[in-house]
């Protein structure tokens, strides 16, 4: 009897076994296939506010379209340059809205966090590690660098013979 009972309770951990096993296996493939369409539903959301962005600078196209229409002659000049500038304006402010900031590095001291220095001048005038050009503007996207600046720095002329005492 004892063997019996015991038999009985194998075989009942058995069944338990098989129907947890087919619990589990389901609970996977509904993760599996939850992780499947929130993966597309953030590639949708990543594509419509992609597209919601390059709606933003069509405007900015069109204008340029428009721009490259005119005829350029000695009287209107000026008023295509200021259209271009006007356009300019326009694209900035849109990368504004966006989270996009520039920030100016011309006569700043030399910060490897968000300057890249591509060429050096040497100089006995100004101090070292001073900016003295911008090759690219550098970018912050919502305070975070995007793009660092692209710009050239004074290197200090060393005088011969000596330290820079004399």
């Amino acid at each position: 009897m004892k063997v019996e009972n015991l038999r009985k309770e194998f075989l009942k951990i058995l069944e338990e076994n098989k129907e947890y096993k087919e619990y589990c296996l389901r609970l996977l493939a509904d993760f599996k296939n939850f992780k499947k369409r929130k993966d597309e539903e953030i590639e949708n959301i990543k594509d419509f506010v992609k597209g919601e962005t390059i709606l933003k600078f069509l405007p900015i196209l069109d204008n340029f379209e428009r721009a490259m229409l005119v005829e350029i002659n000695d009287n209107n000049v000026n008023s295509i340059k200021k259209g271009i500038e006007m356009i300019y304006k326009q694209f900035l402010s849109i990368l504004e809205k966006e989270g996009v900031k520039q920030f100016s590095s011309l006569g700043e001291k030399f910060d490897p966090s968000k300057h890249e220095a591509i060429s050096a001048i040497y100089s006995e005038d100004k101090e070292e590690g001073i900016i003295l050009d911008e090759i690219e503007k550098g970018y912050y996207y919502k305070g975070i660098l995007l793009r660092p600046a692209k710009v050239i720095v004074c290197k200090k002329i060393k005088k011969e013979g000596g330290d820079e005492n004399g």
